[in-house]
């Protein structure tokens, strides 16, 4: 019973917290946002929403192509269409069931190929390693892309010390860091955790560097990544105010969604707070920042959902082939 409750709240929690930023971000919008954002879908440029969306395939489809270096290994030639179909339906349930995307991506592959689901979900484990080392990557650039700017304008005007937060956000950080550090050295539970944690990171890594293809398993890595990013600066093209962006701002506001994302079911709530946060610091307009932020939000969940379940109906279809042919 104990542990029943638990599942559901981890559930129930998420989509919770979601909602309820949902409605903390649509009450702290003022009336001109609020009368503006119409507006500004109705006069976006939807050619340039649409090449996104295209952007958006392709890495999704390259995700799935690159499975297939992670899996020839193990002896398993499974088809690019179920590998692509598990994929979708992987984001899609993320979108309702936190975290349980990966499962559902295992589980449904597993089941059309006829394959270990252990093993296919080892893979699914060794391939999200990769993209938190991506991910990491790009924060790390981030932030120093981010710092030298702030540097340099504190250099060049003694009176941005007093009005920036950037100061504010490096203690914050660096405390994080040291409780972080604390915690870990102190208890030994949370010292176990970490190290069975850096075991598997380990571990992911190490599986990437004894592919056979292991080149073109990482030129599929940093085309996802750059198609992730690119999508981001396309779909601002889309929008007056926002097309200008720096590369700081664009790589500021694609860690804040990236951490959304994970953070919420599909950043619901989360992530047109950070993004539109992000484009503010960057010197945009409030009313255009949080234009974007929905309106890239909007994009990425619609493009998801549609499809995801036309990647579950696919598949369930061809599953149910498979099954009558046996019966026959």
């Amino acid at each position: 019973m104990k542990g029943q409750l638990i599942q559901l709240l981890k559930v129930i929690l998420p989509l919770g917290i979601g909602v309820y930023l949902t409605w903390y971000f649509y009450s702290t919008l003022s009336a001109e946002q609020k009368e503006d954002i119409p507006y500004a879908f109705a006069s976006a440029n939807y050619l340039w929403i649409i090449l996104s969306i295209v952007v958006a395939w392709l890495s999704h489809f390259s995700r799935a192509y690159r499975w297939k270096y992670m899996l020839e290994p193990l002896g398993y030639n499974a088809k690019v269409s179920n590998m692509y179909h598990s994929v979708m339906i992987g984001y899609v349930i993320n979108l309702t069931i936190p975290r349980s995307g990966e499962f559902a991506r295992a589980g449904f592959f597993s089941k059309k190929e006829n394959l270990p689901v252990e093993t296919v979900f080892g893979t699914i484990v060794a391939e999200r390693v990769i993209d938190v080392i991506m991910l990491a990557i790009l924060t790390f650039a981030t932030y120093f892309l981010v710092g030298k700017e702030v540097i340099e304008e504190m250099t060049t005007n003694p009176n941005a010390v007093n009005n920036t937060s950037i100061p504010w956000l490096y203690i914050v950080i660096g405390t994080v860091g040291i409780l972080t550090l604390s915690a870990i050295l102190i208890s030994k539970k949370i010292k176990t955790w970490f190290i069975f944690k850096m075991k598997g990171l380990w571990s992911g890594i190490r599986t990437v560097f004894t592919l056979k293809k292991k080149f073109l398993y990482l030129a599929h890595t940093f085309f996802i990544w750059s198609c992730y990013v690119m999508m981001f600066w396309i779909c601002a093209q889309g929008l007056k105010g926002v097309n200008d962006m720096s590369l700081e701002t664009l790589l500021s506001c694609f860690i804040v969604g990236a951490v959304a994302i994970a953070a919420t079911p599909g950043g619901i709530g989360l992530y047109p707070i950070f993004v539109t946060a992000a484009l503010v610091y960057g010197k945009h307009d409030a009313v255009e920042a949080s234009s974007f932020a929905i309106l890239m939000w909007v994009v990425q969940t619609v493009f998801l959902v549609v499809f995801g379940l036309f990647s579950l109906f696919a598949i369930n279809v061809k599953l149910k082939v498979s099954d009558v042919k046996i019966n026959q």
